[in-house]
């Protein structure tokens, strides 16, 4: 069974590419994929002036590696796993200074959409989709995933997401702003290397502040007060050790539709 890595190139002048390697699991952010990534940002070379974030397969990525739990499931170790509050990769891109462009291939879910909206610039490809399959899986998400996301979708867009289970189509997500462009699956490649490169010709500290500025911008307007985070997370220890996620996580082991339980 595959854990995945990350494979690095220079597509264009002052691009670095991270490229994801896992497609046999939907480019499931393993612990060894999350690690290769977090490596790749901190040996970026001194000429770099964009990054590209990428992924190998049929998928951007399906979200954080369900595989990793055990059985049974441990609540405190599925808190850790499947997305936690803390990311060290999204804070690590977060804290780096260059625009990060990220080349949608395919479905985008969970930690995988969270992973590209910490990205600065969205290019997909025409088969992508953009999902949250929190309440499949029986799911509560945490806070800081929540706000991470609250900072680049709508509110009804979000309501979409975790309450109705709905998945956004490329063109969709184009129309609400989410994504910049949507190209054919078979030019992404190409096109995506060339919106990183035109991002590269840019004036470096120009580019560099106006990332910081539109970040600070975003983050400003999605805090989350101590009650309700509080509130989050006992719904979530409570959610982890329900049977409706013995059920999700089951179902989604087995291929199967969830059948959840009565309140």
């Amino acid at each position: 069974m595959g854990v995945g890595r990350v494979e690095i190139d220079s597509p264009a002048a002052g691009v670095q590419r991270i490229r994801i390697v896992h497609p046999d699991h939907r480019g499931a952010l393993s612990h060894e994929v999350l690690g290769g990534l977090i490596r790749a940002l901190d040996q970026t070379p001194r000429d770099t002036r964009c990054l590209l974030l990428a992924s190998c397969g049929e998928a951007f990525s399906a979200g954080y590696d369900i595989r990793a739990l055990g059985e049974p499931i441990d609540v405190e170790a599925a808190a850790r796993t499947i997305a936690p509050d803390r990311v060290e990769l999204f804070d690590a891109l977060e804290r780096q200074p260059l625009p990060v462009v990220a080349a949608l291939n395919g479905p985008a879910f969970g930690g995988g959409l969270e992973l590209a909206l910490t990205c600065d610039l969205r290019i997909a490809a025409r088969s992508a989709t953009l999902g949250a399959p929190a309440g499949t899986l029986g799911l509560v998400y945490s806070p800081g995933g929540l706000e991470r996301l609250a900072r680049e979708l709508a509110p009804g867009v979000m309501a979409e997401l975790f309450l109705a289970g709905t998945t956004v189509s490329a063109e969709r997500a184009q129309a609400l702003g989410v994504v910049c462009r949507v190209v054919a699956d078979a030019e992404l490649d190409r096109e995506s290397v060339a919106l990183a490169g035109r991002v590269a010709e840019l004036a470096p500290q120009s580019a560099r502040a106006h990332r910081a500025a539109l970040r600070a911008l975003r983050a400003a307007a999605t805090p989350m007060s101590d009650q309700a985070r509080a509130e989050l997370y006992r719904a979530r220890l409570a959610g982890l050790a329900s049977p409706d996620f013995a059920e999700g996580i089951a179902a989604f082991r087995e291929h199967r539709p969830p059948r959840f339980s009565e309140d």
